[in-house]
């Protein structure tokens, strides 16, 4: 009963659906490698230009960033738990 989800509502879509069990973990990795590496660069670059001085709101603001994007991959992926397990009650 579990694959029968794979056709529904038509069989037609089991490429597709197939094809959405792997992009959803895909898409949150990306997510979340691309704001840390964002927010890394960021700092590297005003540490080079202005050593001291600006850094260190920036890196508090990627500490508060971080935390919300945390916050947001927790929510997706108990998010896309619950609905893997939807039926198995």
């Amino acid at each position: 009963s579990y694959f029968a989800k794979y056709v529904q509502p038509t069989p037609i879509l089991l490429p597709i659906n197939i094809l959405e069990d792997f992009t959803k973990p895909l898409s949150l990795s990306f997510r979340l490698f691309g704001n840390i590496l964002a927010d890394e660069l960021v700092v590297a670059v005003l540490v080079s230009l202005v050593p001291l001085i600006v850094p260190v709101p920036l890196i508090l603001l990627g500490l508060f960033t971080s935390g919300i994007q945390a916050l947001i991959f927790a929510t997706l992926s108990g998010s896309y738990i619950g609905e893997a397990i939807e039926g198995h009650h």
